[in-house]
């Protein structure tokens, strides 16, 4: 209860800078309230003193206080229903605007832990039902309660007693919307939790159809599909039933104290204690007492279920990244010496990844890292780029620990060329700038050919305003790699990261690659991990790693003579390689 109250305190922070907004409809709703509640005073005075005193005067007067009446209501309605809105909009692009920044905040192991559905239900589907709530459910809340306490009032300055007597329902009303109400937030809850399920399925499904679809496994996801189909349907129809039951349950409860009403009020007719018209004008307070709370079931649910969605969205909000920024962090602009790993140690899931792990990599120097798959290899980039901190030791660059130097600093010494060249939809042009949103049409075509990208660029139909599809699809892999690293030349940065760059691609390509790898200016620092020996067997360097550790480093032939494990990695590649010379 007490996080749930901290919520709408939060989010009524964000309505804080719409205050004028927020009271202007909150007087306008007053003003159409009290329009309202005229309506059965004119209708008492339309019966007791125009139609029993035959006053034809009164009773056009009355006529057009009630056209009057509801043109003002209607008017008030507009701008108070515009003017919320508005507030409420405003918030919500704020809200939409906060969770993408914070996703682009938030550590890679954050999106390695929850799957891609999760993550895109929260800043699609747990908005659009807040923003319903805004633009459906607070309007009508706000109204229906000045209604039902306006109602009262008047109820009350009728005739007391018969007014003690309805309002015993009113409680019974209250509970049923405390309890069904509950259910409907708790089914709500699941239900978003459920649709982001589904959404990662269908995520899935689409990035992995080529797998799906040559493993013949499409049954299997068919299948998981139809599990979770079918959960979301029995949780859905959970949520229908309580839904389905709320309105009759308060109207059942609400017609046995309208009949109470008229039972005793036409009691107090007969006896002269009551005039007709004020029977009349009573019943009618009654009915628009009654109308909130009807209205107020859609209502209540609609905030139940936008209450479920705020939740889930300042839960996302407050998820902290692994990795933080520091604040009083040191803005490095070049790299001058050089690179070292001192004594790391990292874990991940309980399982030792690296231990006592300690390299030096010096500025200019063309290093590879080797291993057995499993060994720590990537995760030793994954550091360097501070996409995790170790639980041990330090890496330093020219002596300062990275954690001391601004992510975007650090980040931006390093251009990355991964095993997925991840090549985003839009143009060419586009991804390749994402090195250096600056550069200009000649920067771009030199870091193209620089990585033998530009001659099949200007192949495509539209040349580099070519579109490359979502996730780079309508490229081959060896097209979509020389777009990566066309787009680490052109950042321009001092250290390069080659991290399994070859490992999906055909002999041709890796040829392009090794051949644009060779042509790397001098003072690049050049870190390769691979599998491959073709990748690493002319650098200046090779390290081996091996149980997180480093087992072993010097050149190919020291290496091959020397470490047994080594040896086991390579030395029929390299067989393979001197006979085909």
């Amino acid at each position: 209860m007490a996080e749930r109250k901290g919520h709408l305190v939060r989010l009524f922070r964000y309505l804080t800078p719409y205050w004028k907004y927020i009271l202007g409809a909150l007087l306008l709703a007053v003003l159409g309230a009290l329009l309202n509640l005229a309506l059965p005073w004119l209708v008492e005075k339309t019966i007791d003193r125009a139609l029993l005193e035959k006053n034809l005067r009164l009773l056009v007067f009355i006529a057009l206080g009630i056209v009057g009446i509801f043109f003002v209501k209607g008017v008030a309605s507009y701008v108070q229903s515009f003017w919320v809105s508005l507030a409420g909009f405003r918030v919500i692009t704020r809200l939409r605007s906060e969770l993408y920044q914070h996703l682009h905040h938030l550590s890679v192991a954050f999106f390695q832990e929850n799957p891609p559905g999760e993550i895109i239900s929260r800043m699609t589907s747990d908005i659009a039902v807040l923003q319903n709530f805004f633009s459906s459910a607070l309007v009508t809340m706000l109204m229906d309660l000045l209604l039902f306490l306006g109602s009262v009032v008047f109820l009350f300055f009728i005739h007391w007693k018969l007014a003690l007597l309805s309002i015993i329902v009113f409680p019974l009303v209250g509970l049923c919307v405390d309890i069904l109400g509950k259910r409907i937030r708790g089914f709500s809850h699941l239900l978003q939790s459920r649709v982001a399920a589904l959404t990662s399925l269908v995520e899935r499904t689409v990035t992995g159809i080529k797998v799906i679809q040559s493993y013949v496994s499409g049954h299997y996801e068919v299948e998981k599909f139809e599990r979770e189909n079918e959960m979301n349907f029995y949780l859905a129809m959970k949520q229908a039933k309580a839904r389905a039951l709320f309105n009759p349950l308060v109207e059942l409860v609400a017609s046995c104290g309208v009949t109470a009403v008229i039972w005793y009020g036409g009691r107090e007719v007969i006896r002269g204690f009551l005039t007709p018209g004020q029977l009349i004008a009573f019943l009618g307070y009654l009915v628009i007492a009654s109308s909130p709370l009807s209205r107020f079931s859609s209502g209540f649910q609609l905030f139940q279920q936008g209450l479920a969605s705020l939740e889930r969205i300042f839960e996302f909000l407050d998820t902290a990244p692994f990795v933080t920024e520091n604040d009083e962090g040191v803005e490095l602009r070049e790299f001058r010496e050089r690179i070292s790993f001192r004594n790391v140690s990292f874990s991940y899931k309980g399982e030792k990844i690296l231990k006592n792990f300690s390299l030096d990599i010096r500025k200019g120097e063309r290093v590879g890292i080797v291993g057995p798959s499993g060994a720590g290899k990537t995760t030793i980039i994954n550091l360097l780029l501070r996409f995790y901190d170790p639980d041990e030791g330090c890496i330093e660059i020219d002596g300062i620990d990275i954690r001391k130097i601004k992510l975007s600093s650090l980040r931006s010494l390093i251009g990355v060329v991964l095993q997925d060249a991840l090549v985003l939809g839009g143009t060419v042009r586009e991804n390749i700038l994402y090195g250096n949103l600056n550069a200009s049409e000649e920067d771009i075509q030199r870091a193209s050919r620089k990585a033998r990208a530009h001659e099949f660029i200007m192949q495509l139909e539209h040349g580099y305003d070519t579109d490359v599809g979502e996730g780079g699809c309508r490229l081959s892999g060896g097209q979509r790699q020389r777009i990566a690293i066309a787009r680490a030349f052109l950042k321009n940065s001092p250290i390069l990261v080659f991290d399994e760059a070859t490992s999906n691609l055909d002999p041709e390509s890796e040829r392009y690659i090794l051949e644009t790898i060779a042509q790397i200016e001098e003072d690049k620092t050049v870190i390769i991990v691979a599998h491959s020996l073709r990748m690493v067997k002319d650098l200046d360097r090779i390290v081996l790693v091996a149980d997180g550790e480093v087992q072993g480093e010097g050149t190919h032939e020291a290496l091959l003579r020397s470490h047994p494990l080594y040896q086991a990695l390579f030395g029929f590649e390299d067989r393979a390689l001197r006979e085909a010379r």
